[in-house]
């Protein structure tokens, strides 16, 4: 027997296979192991639920022992992308026991199998067999719940990201938010998809290209692509929401905490540490990372972020001035004070001053003294 399979198809076919190969990767991976086992559950239950969608009819006519494997486990992607981006911005051991019945619906994913296993090539309830799969195509809105969910907590970290340490590169988790949009917008073309195919009879199949259904195989093929690849390059991450442990005695007074944080930073140039962090500068300064923030806080109007930045672009700027240091690179002075990529300086630099550094650099040999207006 031949099989004809369209582009779409063999795409669609080898993202699936490239998802079961990162999955185990991912699964090994010890850097963030604990959230990336739950991302290597999201990408092979994705795998696993796309794949009956991709193979012809005549395949599941002919080998029917398929309709045997755990195919559809769709209730299971929400919750496992959701626990990833749990498990990865705050503690790993967030998971309990009593975390499983986000995970109970799988049963739902079952009721027409377990129809069709009792009732074989008959359908004495077509009523019962339609709420069955509307059941399982509901698994959408699961989804789209949890894709919510987990949007939440990547703001949530990405807010208090800024007052913990003094960089975000790698570590914003700014793919993650352009990923969740991009999945709630193919869920709902999905969903526009499954009214469509009842409008139309389901008379859609996967075999034409203006077919909309091979459009969103033909998307998920490159969703999951993304999420294999972004998500086995995700660096450690600062885990922010975590209670914060100190026994260290706080400073009541806000001047007297700033004052100590100044000189810190101007004697020993902590700033120059491209990772330093809030928990970093409290140990130096034998202060709690409490008090240290709230004092950025409230007395700066800064959060920890913008503080450190700060003393990075003063010391570039000076140094752009110094004729002694004419013949060094930008790039090179920005490194030296703590930056640690040259967009995050460009950025940081021409936010704090309204300038570009080359824009800055050759005004500072016209006027000796710029005037700096705008802040980080």
């Amino acid at each position: 027997m031949t099989f004809e399979i369209s582009p779409i198809q063999l795409f669609t076919v080898c993202s699936v296979i490239n998802g079961f190969v990162f999955a185990f990767l991912l699964f090994e991976k010890k850097e963030n192991q604990q959230a990336n086992r739950f991302l290597s559950l999201t990408i092979l239950t994705t795998c696993l639920t796309f794949t009956p969608f991709i193979l012809d009819a005549s395949i599941w006519n002919t080998y029917e022992w398929l309709a045997w494997l755990p195919f559809s486990l769709s209730y299971w992607i929400g919750p496992a992308f959701y626990f990833y981006i749990k498990t990865l911005t705050e503690s790993p051991n967030t998971f309990r026991r009593k975390d499983l019945w986000h995970f109970s619906p799988i049963v739902l994913n079952y009721i027409h199998s377990i129809y069709h296993t009792i009732f074989i090539h008959i359908n004495p309830w077509p009523w019962f067999h339609h709420v069955a799969e509307w059941l399982e195509s509901a698994a959408i809105l699961s989804v789209l719940i949890y894709l919510f969910l987990s949007f939440q907590l990547v703001r949530a970290y990405q807010r208090s990201l800024l007052n913990k340490v003094s960089y975000t590169e790698s570590i914003d988790l700014r793919w993650v938010t352009q990923f969740i949009f991009v999945i709630a917008a193919s869920c709902i073309l999905i969903v526009a998809f499954l009214i469509a195919s009842l409008l139309a009879g389901g008379k859609y199949t996967l075999q034409d290209w203006d077919d909309p259904r091979a459009f969103t195989l033909l998307l998920y093929a490159g969703v999951l692509y993304w999420l294999s690849i972004s998500g086995f390059k995700q660096a450690q991450t600062h885990r922010i929401l975590e209670q914060e442990e100190s026994t260290e005695q706080d400073l009541s007074e806000h001047s007297a905490v700033i004052r100590k944080l100044n000189t810190a930073l101007r004697d020993h140039h902590l700033y120059r540490n491209p990772q330093l962090s809030l928990a970093d500068l409290s140990r130096f300064v034998n202060i709690s990372g409490r008090a240290i923030s709230n004092t950025i806080n409230q007395e700066l109007g800064k959060n920890f972020f913008q503080f450190i930045n700060e003393y990075r672009v003063e010391e570039v700027k000076e140094r752009l001035k110094d004729p002694k240091q004419a013949h060094l690179k930008i790039l090179s002075l920005a490194f030296d004070a703590g930056f640690n990529s040259k967009a995050s300086f460009n950025r940081v630099f021409k936010a704090y001053t309204g300038q570009t550094p080359q824009s800055y650099k050759s005004n500072a040999w016209t006027d000796p003294s710029p005037e700096d207006k705008t802040e980080i």
